[in-house]
């Protein structure tokens, strides 16, 4: 792979004009006509007369130049677009299929690890990525670590979306740098630091995670509090959802929680030791080899459930195509731009799942959840917000990877915008 990555950097050049002609030294000696005269080339080319380009007649130079010169975050956004279609593909599969079809989690992890395994294989063996694809001995157990945490914590997001709505499940998962910090503080290797104000934010993020999960038997004696009506989703499109089955999600989404925060500190660990395709390869074929095991294993499951039409077919493929796709943008976009305002990008999941759940299934979150999950955004914000304010840009640009790592492009150097 190459050690550099070309950067736009907004800056663009007319083209060069076309020499002018040369002056007639004697106004009465008539020059021979050019072979073009009376055409429209000889018109257009005439000196002093240059015909507007389309870009410049409809303003397009102008968005292009803006484009080009934010095409970093441009990026970054269609990753986390690309994140929240995922989310939406999963819980359409669990639970809006017609006539009661369902998937299982691990159905829907098989189609989309199964297509990023074979595109992270093909990727190392056409740019032969050293030590590919079993990386070096000294961190194979690290990786393994890596792809087991990775699991835990895809899992915990995807299962937990058959009960809980996408903006619930989507903010809790922003719980995963608190942990992270946490346990590379401890690790002797990393003693990162841990701050007081990551402590705190800690703290009002576990609140908010309440408030989502509102246990029954917490929040039975407060009048409106976990009784059932609150907790039905108001489209019929979406089945009854019961407190038990509420916590229960909430429980599965921050077991996954920690699994991404374990994926998170490994990845830490190994530094750059492994290229970060390596690791992801580890992370996609675990989840591969583990979700056959289970859909085979375990009758639960319902076991493999062959797609029936085009409707099912698309969206199988389209979620492997999408976690690809977005693992790539991912990772470029996190090349090219600034680890400040990368750090940021990753909530506008949050606008996406909103407008998803709205869309798909006239769902909208009540006044609790809204709560619950304002005080988990806001903690996680100010805690990003005071590590800028400290020059702790790194530790920003680090939280923002989602459980897709560092991706495809993740060793190339290049400029950031």
């Amino acid at each position: 792979m190459s050690s550099s990555t070309k950067v736009y950097d907004g800056n663009f050049s007319a083209p060069a004009l076309a020499a002018a002609q040369p002056a007639i030294p004697n106004e009465s000696v008539s020059p021979s006509p050019p072979a073009n005269y009376g055409t429209l080339e000889s018109f257009t080319d005439a000196p002093g007369r240059e015909e507007p380009g389309r870009e410049e007649v409809f303003g397009l130079g102008k968005v292009k130049a803006f484009v080009l010169a934010h095409l970093g975050l441009f990026m970054l956004l269609g990753a986390q677009f690309l994140s929240s279609v995922q989310g939406l593909i999963t819980r359409f599969l669990a639970i809006s299929l017609p006539d009661g079809r369902k998937y299982h989690a691990f159905e829907v992890l098989f189609a989309r690890m199964s297509i990023t395994l074979v595109g992270c294989l093909v990727w190392m063996w056409w740019n032969s990525v050293e030590h590919a694809p079993f990386g070096r001995k000294d961190v194979r157990w690290l990786m393994i670590a890596r792809g087991m945490g990775g699991l835990v914590g895809v899992y915990g997001l995807y299962n937990s979306l058959t009960y809980l709505p996408m903006p619930d499940a989507v903010v809790i998962t922003f719980l995963a740098p608190t942990i992270t910090g946490f346990a590379c503080s401890v690790i002797p290797s990393l003693r990162e630091p841990f701050t007081s104000a990551e402590k705190f934010g800690g703290l009002v993020s576990l609140f908010g995670v309440m408030l989502i999960a509102r246990p029954e038997f917490l929040f039975a004696i407060i009048p409106g509090f976990g009784s059932p009506e609150d907790d039905q989703i108001m489209s019929k499109q979406i089945p009854t959802i019961t407190p038990a089955q509420r916590v229960y999600a909430v429980s599965i989404a921050l077991i996954g929680v920690f699994g991404a925060a374990t994926a998170y500190t490994t990845i830490r660990w190994i530094g750059n030791r492994a290229h970060p395709l390596i690791s992801v390869t580890y992370f996609s074929g675990l989840v591969t080899i583990v979700s056959v095991a289970v859909l085979t294993l375990v009758p639960s499951t319902g076991g493999f459930v062959i797609p029936s039409g085009r409707l099912e077919w698309g969206l199988l493929t389209g979620i492997g195509v999408s976690g690809f796709a977005m693992q790539f943008l991912l990772t470029k976009g996190l090349q090219l731009t600034k680890a400040g305002k990368a750090g940021m990008m990753v909530y506008t999941q949050m606008v996406f799942a909103l407008v998803f759940e709205w869309l798909v299934w006239s769902n909208t979150p009540d006044i609790v959840s809204v709560m619950g999950g304002g005080l988990i955004l806001g903690s996680v914000l100010f805690v990003n917000f005071w590590k800028a304010k400290k020059g702790s840009e790194a530790t920003v640009k680090e939280d923002a990877v989602t459980d897709e790592e560092r991706g495809l492009l993740g060793n190339e150097g290049g400029e950031r915008s």
